[in-house]
C-alpha cells in the first residue's frame, strides 16, 4: 500500500513537473552550449535543471561554474553567479525570476562589449555582420556584430553575440543602464472625471468673465514648397479649368503628422541602405539587394549631388548610379551617419494634388584604411531631401480607400 501511494505521488509529481516544463527557459553553458529547460534550485556548488526527455521531465545537477545564464521566452535573464549561496534564497531568486513579468523597452537594446555600454536604439536594418538602428535623436547608426555582446529586442528576443562568459561580464557591468531603459516613465495618474452638475461661482461684480475657448493643436508652420516643385500648367480650355476645380483629396491633421514622421523615417531608411552597400564585409548579392530596396524609396527621375574635399565642384548622379558607385568605394570600411534630421519646408499641397516638402540633414562620411583606425578620409556636408506624398487609390475586396505614397525625391547639397 505504501509502495503504491509512493508511485501515485511520483506520477503527480511528474504530472506537475512535464506542465512547468512547457514553459522552458534557454539556459546557457560555459562551454558555450545552450540548451531548453527550466532551473528548479540552487544549493552549494550546484544548480538543478530541469529538461524534457522523451516528454518526460529529466533532472541534471550541474555545478554552478558551469550554468552561466538562463533566459524567459519574454526576454528577462538571470546570471547563474548572481544567487545567493543559501538554498532558500537562492530558490526564492528562482521562483521571482520565473513568475516575473518583462517590461519592454521602449527601444532595442544592443550591448556592446568593449568597453561595456548600452546603444538604444530602434533597429531597422540587420544582417549576419551588421546592425543599423536609429538612435533615439534620430540619428541613422551602423555597427558592426563583432563590436556587440547581445541584443535585446523590444518584442522579448535576443540574441548572443560573444561567448556566454563574456556576455555575463558585459551584462554585469550595464546592468544598472539596463534596469533602467527597460523600466517604463511612471505615469501621472490623472483625477477621475464626474458627471454631476458643477457649482459655478458667479462672477464677480464689475469684472467680465472671458469664454474659453479650446485650444487647437496648431500644425508645424507651412514654408514655401521646395524648389524645384512640378509646376502646374494654366488651364488652356474651359473643360481643363472645371477639372482644376474639383477639390483634391487632403490629409486630416491626424494624417498630415503620420505622414511628415513617415518621411523622416524614410530618410532614416535611406540612411540605413547606405551603409550596407558600403560594408565591405557583406556579399555583393546582399549590397545589391539593398540598392534595390533603396532605389525604390525614390521617385524614379531622383538625382543626388555629390561633393568631394579631393575634387572641386559638384556631381550629379542618378540615385541607382550613385548607390553602385558608393559600394565600389576602395575603403575598408566606411560610416555614414546623417544627424540633426528636420524639416526646412514642411509639407504643403501643391495645385497638382501632391504634397512636397524639404527636409535637410548633416551628413558624415568616414573612410577606414586596413586596420579599421586609421581615417583616410572624411567630410561633413549638409543635405536637403525633397519629399513627396502621392495620393492613390488602393481597392481591395471590392472596398476602394485613399491612400498616399511617401517618395524621396531629389538630394541636394545646402550651401551656406
Amino acid at each position: 500500500m505504501i509502495k503504491m501511494k509512493k508511485i501515485v505521488f511520483l506520477g503527480i509529481l511528474s504530472w506537475f513537473a512535464i506542465g512547468s516544463l512547457r514553459a522552458q527557459e534557454t539556459i546557457y553553458l560555459a562551454n558555450g552550449n545552450r540548451s531548453a529547460g527550466k532551473l528548479i534550485g540552487a544549493e552549494g556548488e550546484k544548480v538543478k535543471i530541469a529538461v524534457l526527455r522523451n516528454g518526460q521531465p529529466a533532472y541534471y545537477s550541474l555545478r554552478r561554474e558551469n550554468v552561466l545564464l538562463a533566459f524567459t521566452d519574454d526576454g528577462r535573464y538571470l546570471i547563474i553567479n548572481s544567487l545567493d549561496t543559501d538554498p532558500a534564497k537562492a530558490q526564492q531568486e528562482i521562483d521571482a525570476f520565473q513568475k516575473g513579468t518583462a517590461v519592454h523597452p521602449a527601444y532595442d537594446l544592443l550591448v556592446k562589449a568593449t568597453p561595456p555600454t548600452v546603444l538604444p536604439g530602434t533597429i531597422r536594418y540587420e544582417s549576419d555582420d551588421v546592425v543599423n538602428y536609429q538612435s533615439p535623436g534620430g540619428a541613422a547608426v551602423s555597427i558592426n556584430k563583432r563590436e556587440l555582446a547581445i541584443i535585446f529586442y523590444r518584442d522579448g528576443r535576443h540574441q548572443l553575440l560573444k561567448s556566454p562568459a563574456e556576455v555575463v561580464s558585459a551584462l554585469n557591468s550595464t546592468r544598472a543602464e539596463l534596469t533602467r531603459l527597460a523600466t517604463p516613465a511612471p505615469v501621472v495618474a490623472t483625477p477621475p472625471t464626474t458627471t454631476a452638475k458643477k457649482m459655478v461661482k458667479p462672477p464677480v461684480k464689475g469684472v467680465k468673465v472671458a469664454k474659453k475657448v479650446p485650444a487647437k493643436t496648431p500644425l508645424p508652420a507651412s514654408s514655401p514648397t521646395p524648389e524645384p516643385t512640378p509646376a502646374t500648367p494654366a488651364p488652356s480650355t474651359a473643360t481643363e479649368a472645371k477639372a482644376m476645380t474639383i477639390a483634391k483629396p487632403k490629409l486630416s491633421d491626424t494624417q498630415y503628422q503620420q505622414y511628415r514622421s513617415s518621411a523622416l523615417s524614410r530618410v532614416d531608411e535611406f540612411v540605413a541602405y547606405l551603409n550596407v552597400i558600403a560594408n565591405k564585409e557583406l556579399e555583393d548579392d546582399e549590397k545589391d539587394k539593398a540598392i534595390d530596396q533603396a532605389t525604390r524609396l525614390f521617385m524614379s527621375e531622383a538625382t543626388i549631388d555629390v561633393s568631394s574635399a579631393n575634387r572641386p565642384g559638384v556631381r550629379k548622379y542618378k540615385i541607382r548610379d550613385y548607390l553602385t558607385r558608393l559600394k565600389m568605394l576602395p575603403y575598408s570600411s566606411t560610416t555614414i551617419e546623417w544627424t540633426e534630421i528636420q524639416y526646412v519646408s514642411e509639407l504643403k499641397q501643391a495645385a497638382d494634388g501632391n504634397y512636397y516638402g524639404l527636409i535637410t540633414g548633416q551628413q558624415t562620411f568616414t573612410g577606414y584604411a586596413e586596420n579599421g583606425k586609421d581615417v583616410l578620409y572624411t567630410d561633413v556636408t549638409e543635405k536637403s531631401v525633397q519629399v513627396k506624398l502621392e495620393a492613390y487609390r488602393n481597392s481591395k475586396n471590392g472596398n476602394t480607400q485613399l491612400k498616399w505614397a511617401v517618395l524621396l525625391g531629389n538630394i541636394g547639397l545646402v550651401v551656406k
